[in-house]
């Protein structure tokens, strides 16, 4: 055995299957100690690392595993533990040898399956000069005294990214629970939607409703009150919900004259009805739409979460603070307020006609100079129209029932002709009771 440079010993590893020697890289400083091997290169076969006056090791900021031999005052082995994955910690605590139990004071890490190819099993010894220094009266006792309170150091530096690392996971579960719950509220916002002409109010009660679970809910309906007014008054101050569609210009080219009349109270009206027998192709000049396109509620929901953990609160806010451009006053406000924008679009069909709101949402650039025009980003599709309109082939179109393009009721006009000799076409301009 010799010394091998400042920091390296060749030691000798007494095992079942031999005498086996190792070069070995020394940790017996703060610094070497609390380095490891993290963000370090995987050992070679024929080395290992020596922690001196250690009893525990984590595989931290590592991406291979190691095997771990814990190591008595003299070398004596009192412990193996062999593959430990990268992420890890192990403990060395006291086993049995011989006659009484022995406590692990240092640890030799190896390369993955050397406890297995060396067969190292309890009670096998490693040699190592600094092993036999350190056990020799005076000089252990000095070699003690000098490691003393390192493992209080060590917790006071790595102790803080833990536990900040621990926050952090902690405020991504709250966040991803809030998320599925806004999802869902965004969800149910638009059903009610749906049901109600398109009615923002109607919208905002529903999803102010959904929350309740995430305010706090309740068993009773004094306590589910008190979770629907915490909710209303966080929606009201810190949630924006827009109406994307119907738009301005989807009420500029499919209203109906008469049900503004009847339905509306002087505001416009997209029609609901017989959309399974409205010409898909008749597109609207003004929005670029189908009038089945028209009739599609699709709102979008900007809900500013607050962030509940300290500390990481502090730090997302200021990276979002510092990545914000401005240009949207209310996101910078939830920045400002420890608010995370969580925003949700949802699509669902119309179940009733559309009511113009107050103050529509518009599409604009539809087209060029308000023209829709073809993005060109898919291929016409020639294929002939289905031979049904409804699920179960019950309903074909009618040519005679069909009016014009453009016409007031909305029906287009019916298929082109039939190539001779298509029997798939042909059913198309006949009206069946029991289907096609």
């Amino acid at each position: 055995m010799r010394r091998n440079g400042d920091s390296r010993v060749v030691a000798v590893l007494h095992t079942r299957s031999g005498v086996h020697s190792l070069v070995i890289r020394l940790a017996d400083t703060f610094p070497s100690r609390f380095r490891g091997l993290m963000l370090a290169a995987p050992l070679p076969c024929d080395q290992g690392l020596l922690i001196t006056r250690c009893c525990s090791v984590h595989t931290f900021l590592m991406r291979y595993a190691l095997d771990l031999v814990y190591l008595d005052k003299t070398g004596l082995v009192v412990k193996c533990v062999p593959m430990l994955r990268p992420w890890r910690y192990s403990l060395g605590g006291a086993r049995s040898i011989g006659n009484g139990g022995v406590r692990a004071s240092h640890v030799l890490e190896l390369q993955s399956g050397s406890i297995e190819r060396l067969e190292v099993r309890l009670g096998d010894r490693l040699e190592s000069p600094t092993l036999q220094d350190g056990a020799e009266g005076q000089s252990a006792r000095v070699f003690a005294s000098r490691e003393h309170g390192s493992a209080m150091i060590e917790f006071a530096l790595v102790g803080p990214v833990i536990t900040l690392l621990g926050m952090a996971i902690l405020q991504y579960s709250l966040l991803f629970f809030a998320k599925n719950q806004i999802n869902y509220a965004g969800f149910m916002a638009a059903r009610a939607g749906a049901m109600t002409n398109a009615n923002i109010d109607s919208v905002k009660q529903a999803y102010v409703r959904a929350l309740i679970p995430l305010y706090g809910g309740g068993k009773d309906s004094e306590e589910l009150k008190q979770a629907f007014d915490r909710a209303a008054k966080d929606v009201s101050a810190s949630v924006r919900i827009e109406l994307l569609n119907p738009a301005k210009e989807s009420f500029d080219d499919w209203q109906d004259e008469t049900l503004r009349e009847t339905i509306g109270n002087g505001r416009r009206v997209i029609p609901n009805s017989g959309l399974a027998f409205r010409n898909p192709s008749v597109i609207g000049t003004n929005s670029g739409q189908s009038i089945q396109d028209a009739n599609l509620i699709r709102i979008r929901i900007t809900h500013g979460y607050e962030m509940k953990v300290p500390l990481i609160n502090n730090v997302v806010q200021f990276m979002l603070s510092w990545s914000d451009d401005g240009s949207n006053p209310f996101i910078s406000e939830l920045y400002r307020n420890h608010r995370i924008p969580v925003v949700s679009h949802v699509t669902l069909q119309m179940q009733s006609d559309a009511v113009e709101p107050d103050a529509p949402a518009s599409l604009p650039g539809a087209g060029e100079d308000s023209v829709p025009q073809d993005s060109g980003g898919t291929a016409a599709d020639t294929r002939l129209p289905p031979s049904c309109l409804t699920i179960g082939c019950t309903v074909v179109p009618d040519p005679d029932a069909l009016g014009t393009v453009g016409s007031a009721s909305g029906y287009g006009t019916p298929p082109p002709g039939c190539p001779p000799g298509d029997p798939e076409c042909a059913q198309m301009c006949k009206v069946t009771a029991g289907g096609a």
